[in-house]
């Protein structure tokens, strides 16, 4: 197997307490699909742009959150009526847990995703 460097950052996001705790509160059936001791099985990567440095990546995140915090919020309270009124980086901040890397690695050549042509 060889190891193909994909030169991107990648956002890996992770629900925080705070939000499984308040989706919960909207729908109490779903707390027997969470372990809060191992979140792992929650985590969602969203592959970046480019950038010469991670501060470049921060920036471009507080820049680009919304719908990267919508999707997050969707996926435990599907009513947006029921989420926080003026979304801003704050609540992205304290809705997730969030780490952001430039080391992206794929296992796969660069025609693992690409359509078979008969």
């Amino acid at each position: 197997m060889e190891l193909y460097d994909i030169n991107r950052y990648a956002l890996i996001v992770t629900p925080s307490e705070a939000l499984l705790r308040w989706a919960i509160r909207e729908d109490a059936s779903i707390e027997e699909e969470i372990d809060f001791e191992d979140t792992s099985d929650l985590t969602t990567v969203y592959l970046m742009p480019d950038f010469d440095e991670i501060e470049e990546a921060e920036e471009w995140l507080e820049n680009n959150f919304l719908p990267i915090l919508e999707n997050l919020l969707g996926e435990w309270v599907e009513d947006d009526s029921n989420w926080p009124d003026n979304l801003a980086f704050n609540h992205f901040e304290k809705f997730s847990d969030y780490t952001i890397t430039n080391m992206v690695i794929d296992t796969q050549d660069a025609s693992y995703d690409q359509d078979e042509e008969d």
